[in-house]
This record gives structure tokens, C-alpha cells and sequence, in this order.
């Protein structure tokens, strides 16, 4: 699997933390495509060499690497510490299509009254008129609101990230079905899929309000949660890799098969489909390249003995 590498990025000279990461994923994603040559690694080492912060960057991005196979591929780890998902698709291909309909693949909702929206593999920065800025993942729709002393956001699917500007006439509010999530500055991400709703707090604090409930979020947390439910998971995150599908970059750190699914759908289309919740619930750690979802789907079919069969709108992943 080759993997094209953008040479003025690689050569810039970074002066920020985010731009030098990239740079060292890049580097590790060709040096492990199988393509690479012996001036490549002399290159990544004149590259990490450059200063303190470059071999920082370096290690990061090998730490992320360790045991796992070629460019984007996943490496399938123990079952232990297992967290049960809904967040795939189980059950036969047929089944779904005829079960779901139009609704299944997400032509039909309400997201269709959205101000804003994105297609597969489409990404989008814009700024809403209280001076909040928001950055759209593929296959999300969102509306804002701004009506007097209140201003918000309305998230019908998909996953966004939101810089808060702290300058507004009171706290931000972000709806999502039943939920509203508030602050009068923080950067967060914010993500729905079907049932589940999450949250991450990037900076700052934010409160999440419903099922007669409120949580309360600091930096570096995630809330996961079920829609219209009070009974939630709080876990400790790293804001670079959360906020990676910026930078066309998916970083996984022993998350499941079924976490992946989601992430190729914004990308390639249609849906993903995981044959059985045992295989579902598979650990996986890996650096992927968003720009290229079919090439993640064949190597993750070679690094843990899969098959995957693809039909329009659909690809269903089973044991080989």
C-alpha cells in the first residue's frame, strides 16, 4: 500500500507542536509502507534531528507505531477490558438494507433542515455569527442560533469541533436530541452517532445537561453517552489524537473494530458493517490516513485475517 507524502510539508520548518506531529506521522506512515528506501531513513533522521522539539515529535509518533504492522494498518490485541458498543452495525448485509431503508444510510432526517452540512470525506471550517468557530467532520450536519442574549448550536449527526468565542452575551449551548452541552469558552468535540453521544473537552470546562442530569466536563475528558439516557462513561483523553481527523489523521489507541467502522463511514459512504459482537469488540491501535478508507479496510482484512466483501453502500467486515 503506498502512501503519497506532501514534500513542502515535510520540509516546512515547523514552529508548532500540531504541524510537527504531522510531520513525524507522515514520516512514520511511509517508512512503514513498504515503499520506503535507504535515503528515506536517513531522511527521518536528519528530520528528527533538527532540533528538541523534532525528536519529541518523533518518539510520539513511534510510541503510537509500536506493534503495529504496515502504514494504517491494525493490529488486533487481547479482548480484555472489553467496552460494549453499539456503535456498529451487527447482523447480514441483506438484513440491513432491507431492515433499514433509507434511514439506515442516513438519506432521510432530520438533518436535512440543517444550516450546515458535509458529505463523505468532506471537511468544513466556518464561523457562526456569535464568533464561534467550528470545524466540521465528513457527514455531519449542525445548525446555529443566535436570537437576543442566547446563542447556540444544534448537532443532527455527525462530529464537530467547536472553539467558543468567550466574548458572547452568555454561555454557548450545543443541542444534541435530548441533551444540551454549555460553556461560555472551551474548545470541544463534539460527536453523535446513532444512540451515542460524545463529548471531549479540548481546553476549558463545559456542563453536559439532560436526563435530569448534569456533568460536569474539565480538559482532556470524554463523556460517552447513551441519547436520552442518564447513565454515562467518563474517560481520560489525549486532545491531539481526539482532534486529529482535522489534520486528515486517525489515531488509534486500543479502541475497538467497531470504533473504526464509524470513522471509515464518514469517508468512504454507506455503511460498515462488523459480522458478530465478539469481532466487533476487537482492540485495534493505529495511525491511519483518512484520505484513503479502502486502503485502511484492505489492510485491516491482511493484519488480522479478515475478509471483507463490498457491495454499493456497503461493506461488511467477518472472519476470514
Amino acid at each position: 500500500m503506498s502512501h503519497h507524502i506532501d514534500q513542502e510539508t515535510l520540509n516546512m520548518n515547523a514552529n508548532t507542536s500540531d504541524t510537527l506531529s504531522d510531520q513525524a506521522l507522515d514520516w512514520i506512515i511511509r517508512l512503514n509502507s513498504g515503499a520506503a528506501l535507504p535515503e528515506d531513513h536517513r531522511a527521518w533522521a536528519q528530520w528528527r534531528a533538527q532540533s528538541p522539539a523534532h525528536d519529541i515529535a518523533a518518539q510520539d509518533a513511534e510510541s503510537l507505531w509500536q506493534g503495529l504492522g504496515p502504514a494504517g494498518s491494525a493490529w488486533g490485541k487481547s479482548n480484555r477490558n472489553k467496552r460494549m458498543t453499539r456503535r456498529a452495525v451487527l447482523g447480514g448485509g441483506a438484513a440491513l438494507i432491507a431492515a433499514g431503508g433509507l434511514n439506515q444510510f442516513q438519506i432521510l432526517g432530520p438533518h436535512l433542515l440543517a444550516d450546515y452540512q458535509t458529505t463523505a470525506a468532506e471537511r468544513r471550517d466556518l464561523t457562526l455569527t456569535d464568533g464561534t468557530h467550528v470545524a466540521m467532520n465528513a457527514q455531519t450536519a449542525l445548525s446555529g442560533h443566535a436570537k437576543g442574549a442566547t446563542r447556540g448550536a444544534t448537532l443532527y449527526r455527525g462530529q464537530a469541533l467547536f472553539d467558543i468565542n468567550p466574548q458572547g452575551p452568555s454561555p454557548f449551548a450545543i443541542k444534541v436530541g435530548p441533551h444540551e452541552i454549555q460553556s461560555a469558552h472551551a474548545v470541544l468535540d463534539v460527536e453523535r452517532h446513532d444512540d451515542t453521544l460524545n463529548v471531549a473537552v479540548l481546553r476549558g470546562a463545559v456542563n453536559v445537561i439532560g436526563a435530569n442530569a448534569k456533568t460536569t466536563l474539565t480538559a482532556n475528558q470524554l463523556l460517552q453517552i447513551k441519547i436520552g439516557q442518564s447513565e454515562h462513561r467518563i474517560a481520560s483523553i489525549d486532545a491531539q489524537a481526539r482532534s486529529a481527523w482535522r489534520r486528515g489523521k486517525l489515531i488509534f489507541n486500543d479502541r475497538s473494530l467497531a470504533d473504526l467502522t464509524v470513522e471509515l463511514e464518514r469517508y468512504r459512504g454507506g455503511r460498515v458493517v462488523v459480522m458478530g459482537q465478539q469481532l466487533s469488540q476487537m482492540r485495534l491501535s493505529g495511525v491511519f490516513d483518512l484520505a484513503d478508507p479502502e486502503a485502511i479496510l484492505d489492510d485491516i482484512a491482511v493484519s488480522l485475517g479478515l475478509r471483507v466483501t463490498r457491495m454499493p453502500m456497503l461493506a461488511v467486515i467477518r472472519k476470514a
